[in-house]
Order: structure tokens, then C-alpha cells, then sequence
């Protein structure tokens, strides 16, 4: 028993819950009595415990003499407690689901049958009968210990959702909750002995047996609220709160333990209530994941509160650097990058006698990473980067001071990670912001506006690849300079010839595979084209340099860094060799992975690479190529038997893509569509179309002119499946046939679905555009009312909070077109006040704003020639002004609106001529310009405005000799 009291104190949660329940009661030992040869029998067979195991389950209903039937679950055998206990389990006699029967190492959702007994064990709560109370509290801890399994160390192998974590943890916090009620009660009704001369609370070495006979009350807290902290903060929206109840109760127990002086027959001690730091360093954790508004009020306050002792007498554990990470946490959660760099200088602070470890300076740059890649974005800079750099600098600094010894200040893959991966993330970021044609703003914030910050696209494309790059030279140069400084020292584990992938990699600084794949990943989104391309080679070319020189396993190469040079000469679209280059590394692919049998799932060939270069092929339009590698990768699934080289929805959609702009897209595409099914229908769900494949097979069809087909697929897919692209498909092929009805009937079913719940469609200012450029193509006569009926509908939304309807100038100049085609009178007025509005509403008027109101002038009525020329005139000469140069169409129209407006021979051939310079010296003189001035003026006018000599052909007039620096910038050249 001596023994057992020792391994109960030393042992560890485990150790506890086998040995704390046999010590539970000294009724329990008493009436246990053993010999050298065996055990002696009390009763008859039947009654005793050791033989009961035979017996069969009705003869286990009476109680060993001098044992409660309740109290000796965990000293009977297996399958006595297992009868016992059935009460709180399910049907397969475990408190989990197993489904598999088959693997018995896998444990699945604890069972609801057990939930619902452990709340009616918590409801029966016995009050008064201190042998019911200590049957309740054995049970209520070998069930908390066996909850706790859902979030311990093993937990990986319990499948559980968090709702069930959660209730399981609330379980347990039920159970410890009335234990704890238990303490409390115990110590109100305390009888004090005032005769004692000492507090016998001390007597350890006499009571030694007596400070191990129970399961500590506070281990059950600790678990408890390690569980809390284990707890999805979504769902468990008040765990930190509830684990600060249970600290807080304890912490309560045990002040009140200390005040008294002399106290008798208490069943726990002093050590079985004291709060230990790791219960401290749980609440902690939960408040750093909590949601909750105060809760870095609430962490802050219980931090204060460790380092500050309650009196002379009563103090609980000081914080440690645990406690101070778990609040960096805190503050990385929330991306308060200026708290955290503040704990961190505090803890660095030579007088601290807490320190920062590697996880302290990781969190801070955690923090820094979160803010930078926030959604919103409003605090970032491109000082954070380099912001988290220096905080990499100063720990490899006091790494490299200790000798590379203190395996605490050791940077970690993650540490340096963060840092590549924030250089990575800044070229798409970048991107992201040119996309959406926003100002770059964050990259001056908090900095002086300084020309080296003011950085133009084009120096900045590559701007974090390269740096990347640069810090991951660094990693390479600090793991050599460690290994040297520890072969100096005369180590022989850290040779690198002798490097074994068992030995403990967690005290050295190694360079990994994947900070390779973070570099070349920037590389390929770094929009550096065929450049950036060439440095990913070089990349995994420097890997399997180091690879094979050192022989550190975190060097192998694996599929991400093939992946991400492939992905790299897919997007360097400026030269068709690149897919080539893609599609032969394919090859090398195939060569190293095709036939890896390997169980790591990163060494297994997938599908992932032959889409990427399937992509390759779709982005240059070769439709053929990209679906020579589709049949290439069923051949070889065929061939391996490798289910993750079976196509996917991905695959198919990437050769439907290649085919949009193919004369015969919509053909392939409905039978790639076809081929997808089947391939569902025999067991490869991965390829079952999903609303992308429908959408770019529908745009394939809508292009090669299938109309019917597009919308026979729209039809066939269910309402809440549509989504806004798909109702913009279709909406283009009625503009393309100018069915204005069909296309606003299809608009109002969009908003309908709209209100009823399915938020994948909604109308969007392209919805309006497409629906407006259709009725401007139909003939009815009341399409500009329609129209204009759109138009108020698309702004009257984007004022009521709907940004995707913000009226933009292409909606603007589909609705002019609208106008400028219709018979209205005075469309040029119309038109004009259109594009006044246009500006009122944020939008700024195109080239093609200007081109359609000059169009519309040159179409005007006789009685308004005058007024139309005026406009017409000052919206040209206005286009320098407006930042625009006048191209082909521009110079057509002008020379349409001065043929048809003006009436005087001679000013409309000096105007003609001027016109006609200007358009030469822009270089935009094309054939369709000299039919138009033919057709609209003799061959001496027409020799007046052009100075050029000209023939009549066979079809058109011909000029005989042009410079070509006059047509330079036409789409179509003169003849």
C-alpha cells in the first residue's frame, strides 16, 4: 500500500486514475486480505471478487463482505467493471461509438446513452449518506477520467465533432463541479480540535498513506479545464468562464483549508486541493482563445493575480513563461501586434527572471502574420515582414550566443516559416489590391512616404518572392554555421553524414522541403512570368543540391515543390514553351512518384500535378494538349491502381475551360459532361460536376453558339444549386441574341430565389449590364424605358446597402448604347446627361463614353446638327484633357459627325483634313477610314484631305502608297 501511495503522488494522470480508485476507502483495504499462495475466499465462490470473473453476471449482485457493491469497480477484473459500469455506456460496452468492429484501435463519439446517464448521475447527487456519497464520488471520477480521453493526449484517435466535445467537457465539469460542492461542504461542517498542539495537516511521513488514498481534486479541475481549453471557442462561447469558475472555487477551497488551525477526519489534505500552475496555464489558454469581449481583460486580471500572494501565509503558483505565452496568444489572436511586442521586450528584459522562448518570439510573429493577412487589412504595412525578420534576427542572435545550446531559444520550421510565408503572401496581396484597383495605401502606413516605399508595379511584382528567397539562404547559411559549431565541440550526433531521420530533430536548425515550396510557391504567383519561373527551377534544383550533400530527411523532395515549380510555368503564359517545360516535368514526376508505395500521402502521386498542367495547356487555348494529359492520367491510374490519380471534377473542368474559345466547345464540353457522370457512376465521386463544371461547360456552349444547350444544363441544375455566374451565362447568350424579354424574366427569377434563401444567386451590376445590353439588341419599342427601369433599379439597390450593384462606367455605356441605338429624339442629349450622371454616381467615363456619344452625334437628327457637332467636337477635343487618346473608332465617328453635321463645303474639308492629320499621326489609319471618306466626299476632296494619291479597285478604293508609321496602331491595315 506504501508503494501504491508513493506511485499515486509520483505517477501521472493515468497513474492516478488505475491506482487512485483501489485506495479510495481504508474499508476497502481492510477488507482485502492476501497470502503468499493466492487469496483466501470470505464467502462462497460466487461472493468473491478474484472468482466472480467466471461467474456469470446475475451472481456479481452481492457484495464482497466488507465491500460496498458500488466501490470496487476498478479493483475486479475487466469484465466486472465492464458489468458495472453498463449503466454508463452503450450497447457495445464502451462509452464510445465504434462502427468498425474491425479496427478496435479507433475509437468514434462517445455514445449518447452514456450522456444521458452521466447527467442522471450527476441529478443523483446523494445527500446525508456518506456510503452513497463515496460510491457517487468513485464513479463520478473514473467517469471524468475517462471523458477526459476525448481531449488528451490520444485524442487524435477519437473522431468527435466539437458540439460533442463540448458537451463531453460539460459532463465532466458537471461531475468536478459537485465534487468540489463535496470539499466545500465538508469543510463548513469541519470539527476543529482545539487540544491538539500541532497541526497534524504536516505530518506528512505519518500520513503519507492517508495524502494518497484519493484521486487529488485538483487533477480532476486540471483536466477539466484542460478540456475547456481544448473546446472550439465558436461553440464553446462561455468555456473560459467556466473554467475560471472551477480555479475560482478551488482557489476558494483551499484559502479556506488554510485559515483553519487544527482540523480532524477530513477525507482530503492540503496537496489534494492546491492549485497547481498547469490549472492556472489552462484558464489562461481559454481566455487566449476566447471570443468573449473581456477576455483579455479577465487573462490580464488572473496573470496579475499569480504574481501577487493573497498574505504571509496563502500563495499560489507564480507564473511561468507558459503563462505569458498563453496571453501572446491572446493578443495574436486578435492581431494586436504593438501588445505583444511589448510583453515580448518585458520578458526580454535581463532583470525578468522569466525569459521569452522560441514559442514567445514565434507568437509575436504570429501575430504580425495575422494582421498582415487580415480581410480587412486596415493596419497593414509592408514594414511587417521585415518587422517579423528582425524578431527572427534577434532570437537566432541569442541562439548563436549560447553556443546553438539552449534548445529553448532554438527557432523552429514553424518560426522561420512564418517568415517566408509573409514575404509570400505580400506579391499576392499586391495582386489582390491591383485587381480591385484599389490604392496602395498600406504599403506607406506608419512609414515616412519615402521614394524607396513608393514602389511601382512593376519593381514590385517579385518584391517578397525575392525575399523569400533571401531568407531562406539565411536558414541554409545558420544550419550550416550550427553544424560546424557543433562538430568544433566534438558532437558526433549532429554529423551531417551520419544524420539518421529517428535522431531528435527538435534542437537543431534545419532547412525543410517545405520553406522551399513556400519560396517557389511566391515565385509562381509573383506574376514574373517566365522569370519567375526559372527561379522556382533553381529552387528545386538547390533542394536536391542540399538533399544529397547533407541527407537531413526534411530535404527530401515531395510533390508540393514539383507542384509548385509546374504551377510556375503554367502561369508564365508570355511563351508557349512553358507548358512544355510544365508537361516534362511531368515526366521527371512520374519517374520519382508514379510507383512510390509509399504510406506518407505526401510521396504518393496524385492528380494535383496533371490538373496543374492540364492548366497550362487550358491557358493557352491548346484544347488537344491539355486533354492528351487528362487520357494520360486515367492510363496511369489504370496502370498504378492509385485512387488519388483517378480525375476529379477538377480535371474535366480544366479541359472544358481549354475548349471555351473552340469552335467545337460546346460539343466537347457536353461530352467531357457526359464522361464526368460516368466516371461518378462507377465509384469516383471526386468527379461529380459541381456548379463550376456546369458554369464553364454552359460558357463553352454560350460561345461556340449553343444557346439551347447552355440553358438545357441551367434547367437541369436545382434552384438552390444556381448560382450567379451560371444566371450571367445564360443572360449573355440572350444579349448575344438580342432577347431583352427572355433576359429580364431571367433577372426577376434570380431576385426571387434570391429572397427566398439561396444566397448563391444574386443580382450584380454585370446582371444588370448583360439584361440592359440585351434589350439594347431586341426590337421593342419600349426598350429604353426598360431600360432605364433597369438602370434606377441597379442604383436604388447599391443606396439601399447591396454593394454588389455599385452602378460602375460599363453599365453606364451599355445603357448610352441602349439609347444611341434607339429612335428617341435628341439621343445625344440623352446621352450626354447620362454620362453627367455618371460622374455624380463615382464613376469616372471611359474612351468608349466618349466614343458612344460622339457615335450618337454623328447620327443625329438635321434639326439638331448644330448642337449635335458642338457636343461631338467638345468631347474630342476634351479626350487629352480626360487622360485618353482617340483610337480607330474615336477618328471613324468624327469623320461620320463631320460628313453628316456640316454643311459648308470648305470648313468640311479643312475640319476633315485636321482630323484626318491627327489620325495619322496617331498612327490609326485603316482601310474602313478611307471607305468612309470616299464614300462621302469626291476624289479631288478626298486627294485635299489626304494628300495621297488614289485608284479605284475591284471593291473598294485603294490608296497607292501609304507610310506605314500612319497605321501603325490600326487593327486593320490599310490596303
Amino acid at each position: 500500500a506504501s508503494r501504491r501511495a508513493s506511485a499515486l503522488r509520483l505517477g501521472s494522470a493515468n497513474n492516478y486514475f488505475a491506482l487512485g480508485s483501489a485506495l479510495l476507502d481504508p474499508q476497502l483495504l481492510r477488507g482485502r486480505r492476501r497470502q503468499d499462495d493466492g487469496h483466501r475466499h470470505e464467502q462462497s465462490t460466487t461472493n468473491c471478487w478474484r472468482c466472480a470473473a467466471a461467474a456469470p453476471p446475475s451472481s456479481l449482485s452481492t457484495p464482497h463482505r466488507g465491500f460496498h457493491s458500488k466501490t470496487s469497480i476498478l479493483l475486479a477484473p475487466k469484465e466486472q467493471r465492464q458489468h458495472r459500469q453498463s449503466k454508463y455506456r452503450g450497447n457495445n460496452g464502451t462509452i464510445y461509438n465504434n462502427n468498425n468492429n474491425n479496427n478496435r484501435g479507433h475509437r468514434d463519439n462517445f455514445s449518447p446513452h452514456m450522456e444521458k446517464q452521466i447527467r442522471e448521475h450527476i441529478n443523483s447527487f446523494p445527500i446525508g449518506n456518506s456510503t452513497a456519497l463515496s460510491a457517487w464520488h468513485r464513479t463520478a471520477v473514473e467517469l471524468v477520467m475517462d471523458l477526459s480521453k476525448l481531449w488528451g493526449r490520444n485524442r487524435q484517435s477519437v473522431s468527435t465533432s466539437p458540439e460533442q466535445l463540448y458537451r463531453a467537457v460539460l459532463l465532466a465539469n458537471g461531475l468536478v463541479a459537485k465534487i468540489l460542492s463535496v470539499r466545500e461542504s465538508e469543510l463548513d461542517n469541519v470539527e476543529v480540535d482545539r487540544t491538539l498542539t500541532k497541526d497534524t495537516r504536516h505530518d506528512n511521513k505519518k500520513r503519507k498513506f492517508q495524502t494518497a488514498r484519493k484521486l487529488t481534486t485538483e487533477l480532476l479541475v486540471q483536466t477539466v479545464a484542460l478540456g475547456f481549453s481544448r473546446c472550439d471557442p465558436k461553440i464553446a462561447v462561455d468555456a473560459a468562464h467556466k473554467a475560471q469558475q472551477l480555479l475560482d472555487r478551488l482557489e476558494g477551497i483551499n484559502i479556506k483549508y488554510q485559515e483553519i488551525k487544527h482540523v480532524r477526519n477530513l477525507s482530503f489534505n492540503e496537496f489534494d486541493i492546491y492549485p497547481n500552475m498547469k490549472v492556472y496555464n489552462h484558464v489562461l489558454s481559454c481566455w487566449s482563445r476566447s471570443l468573449s469581449i473581456d477576455s483579455e481583460k479577465q487573462a490580464i486580471g488572473l496573470l496579475q493575480r499569480m504574481k501577487t500572494p493573497r498574505n504571509d501565509v496563502i500563495s499560489f503558483p507564480r507564473p511561468d513563461i507558459i503563462s505569458y505565452n498563453n496571453i501572446l496568444n491572446l493578443y495574436a489572436t486578435r492581431g494586436d501586434v504593438d501588445s505583444a511586442e511589448a510583453m515580448l521586450n518585458q520578458l526580454e528584459e535581463s532583470e525578468n527572471e522569466i525569459t521569452a522562448d522560441v514559442y514567445s518570439y514565434t507568437t509575436v510573429m504570429k501575430t504580425i502574420q495575422r494582421r498582415f493577412l487580415s480581410k480587412q487589412g486596415g493596419d497593414r504595412s509592408i514594414k511587417d515582414p521585415k518587422r517579423a525578420e528582425e524578431l527572427l534576427a534577434r532570437l537566432v542572435r541569442k541562439y548563436e550566443e549560447s553556443g546553438f545550446t539552449d534548445a529553448r531559444l532554438c527557432p523552429t520550421a514553424v518560426t522561420f516559416g512564418t517568415v517566408l510565408s509573409l514575404y509570400a503572401a505580400a506579391d499576392r496581396l499586391q495582386k489582390e489590391n491591383l485587381q480591385m484597383n484599389q490604392s496602395r495605401s498600406w504599403l506607406t502606413r506608419n512609414t515616412e512616404r519615402s521614394s524607396q516605399l513608393i514602389i511601382s508595379d512593376a519593381e514590385y511584382l517579385g518584391w517578397g518572392a525575392e525575399n523569400a528567397e533571401r531568407v531562406l539562404e539565411w536558414i541554409i547559411g545558420i544550419s550550416e554555421r550550427e553544424r560546424r559549431s557543433r562538430d568544433k565541440a566534438g558532437s558526433t550526433e549532429t554529423n551531417h553524414h551520419t544524420v539518421s531521420s529517428d535522431s531528435n530533430h527538435d534542437n537543431f536548425i534545419r532547412p525543410s522541403v517545405q520553406h522551399f515550396v513556400t519560396a517557389a510557391d511566391a515565385w509562381a504567383k509573383a506574376r514574373r512570368g517566365v522569370e519567375g519561373a526559372e527561379r522556382c527551377e533553381r529552387l528545386k534544383k538547390r533542394n536536391l543540391s542540399l538533399f544529397e550533400s547533407t541527407g537531413y530527411s526534411e530535404l527530401k523532395p515531395n510533390l508540393l515543390l514539383f507542384g509548385a515549380v509546374i504551377d510556375a510555368w503554367a502561369r508564365a503564359i508570355e511563351e508557349e514553351e512553358s507548358a512544355e517545360h510544365a508537361e516534362g516535368l511531368l515526366d521527371e514526376v512520374e519517374k520519382l512518384f508514379l510507383h512510390s508505395h509509399s504510406s506518407n500521402p505526401k510521396e504518393r502521386l496524385s492528380n494535383i500535378v496533371y490538373n496543374q498542367v492540364i492548366d497550362a495547356w487550358s491557358r493557352r487555348s491548346e484544347p488537344a494538349r491539355a486533354e492528351q494529359v487528362l487520357r494520360r492520367m486515367k492510363d496511369n491510374y489504370l496502370i498504378t491502381n492509385n485512387e488519388w490519380l483517378r480525375p476529379d471534377v477538377i480535371s474535366y473542368t480544366g479541359v472544358m475551360k481549354a475548349y471555351v474559345n473552340n469552335p467545337m466547345g460546346g460539343e466537347k464540353a457536353l461530352e467531357l459532361l457526359d464522361e464526368m457522370r460516368n466516371e461518378c457512376a462507377n465509384g469516383n465521386r471526386r468527379a461529380k460536376p459541381d456548379t463550376k463544371a456546369f458554369a464553364v461547360a454552359m460558357h463553352a456552349c454560350i460561345k461556340s453558339g449553343r444557346s439551347a444547350d447552355a440553358e438545357r444544363i441551367f434547367s437541369g441544375i436545382d434552384d438552390a444549386e444556381k448560382t450567379t455566374v451560371m444566371f450571367n451565362t445564360v443572360l449573355t447568350g440572350y444579349k448575344n441574341e438580342g432577347r431583352g424579354d427572355e433576359a429580364e424574366n431571367l433577372l426577376r427569377k434570380m431576385i426571387a430565389l434570391n429572397e427566398e434563401g439561396i444566397n448563391n444567386c444574386f443580382p450584380n451590376t454585370l446582371t444588370y449590364s448583360l439584361c440592359i445590353d440585351a434589350l439594347s439588341k431586341s426590337k421593342g419599342e419600349d426598350r429604353v424605358a426598360r431600360a432605364r427601369m433597369l438602370m434606377n433599379e441597379v442604383t436604388r439597390r447599391y443606396r439601399d446597402g447591396d454593394s454588389r450593384c455599385k452602378p460602375s462606367t460599363d453599365l453606364f455605356n451599355t445603357l448610352a448604347l441602349v439609347i444611341s441605338n434607339s429612335d428617341i429624339p435628341n439621343r445625344e442629349n440623352e446621352v450626354l446627361t447620362l454620362f453627367e450622371a455618371m460622374e455624380s454616381n463615382g464613376c469616372s467615363p471611359s474612351l468608349v463614353s466618349f466614343n458612344i456619344l460622339i457615335k450618337t452625334c454623328s447620327i443625329a437628327e438635321e434639326n439638331n446638327a448644330a448642337n449635335a457637332l458642338q457636343i461631338a467636337a467638345s468631347a474630342f477635343n476634351s479626350l487629352d484633357t480626360a487622360g485618353f487618346t482617340a483610337d480607330s473608332v474615336t477618328f471613324v465617328s468624327m469623320f461620320r459627325a463631320i460628313l453628316n453635321l456640316m454643311n459648308d463645303s470648305s470648313e468640311k474639308i479643312d475640319a476633315l483634313a485636321a482630323i484626318f492629320r491627327k489620325c495619322c499621326d496617331g498612327g490609326f489609319l485603316n482601310q474602313h477610314i478611307i471607305n468612309i471618306l470616299a464614300e462621302g466626299t469626291s476624289e479631288d476632296e478626298l486627294h485635299s484631305i489626304t494628300g495621297i494619291s488614289t485608284r479605284r479597285g475591284p471593291d473598294e478604293l485603294q490608296i497607292e502608297s501609304v507610310p506605314n508609321s500612319w497605321s501603325r496602331n490600326a487593327s486593320i491595315h490599310v490596303v
